[in-house]
């Protein structure tokens, strides 16, 4: 468990994971699954044993998160769970009472009503959020 992938290509990350490649940041790729439920994964770049760079992992995926909010997106739920996988990522999840899956979570009530725009959308939300870093 918690094995961090050597190589991030969008095609590798898609097999593993089944979900969409959004973008490459220094720190990790992010991925967004296609379901009606706003759902991104953060897969680290390295492992989380250096204090600072996971300090500045978790920093970057809140940054994220708190930008999505300013865009519309609620209340969300960031977690590591890792039990079906056994490569280090971390959910960010964006709930409202009026989702599918309320008030439990999400990877309970798989599979979840799928939406094939949903990771286009986040892509494109995001869009700002990762010109500002280039």
């Amino acid at each position: 468990m918690d094995i961090i992938l050597p190589t991030h290509t969008p095609e590798k990350l898609e097999a593993i994971f089944e979900n969409h490649y959004l973008y490459d940041h220094p720190l990790f790729s992010l991925m967004a699954e296609a379901t009606q439920i706003p759902w991104l994964q953060f897969i680290p770049k390295q492992p989380l044993t250096d204090k600072d760079y996971a300090a500045n992992l978790y920093g970057e995926i809140h940054q994220i998160a708190f930008f999505l909010q300013d865009q519309g997106y609620g209340h969300f739920n960031l977690a590591k769970i890792g039990n079906k996988l056994p490569y280090y990522h971390i959910h960010l999840v964006f709930r409202d009472e009026t989702d599918e899956a309320w008030p439990d979570p999400i990877w309970c009530r798989e599979p979840l009503s799928k939406d094939e725009a949903q990771p286009e959308r986040l892509k494109k939300v995001l869009a700002d959020y990762f010109t500002q870093m280039a």
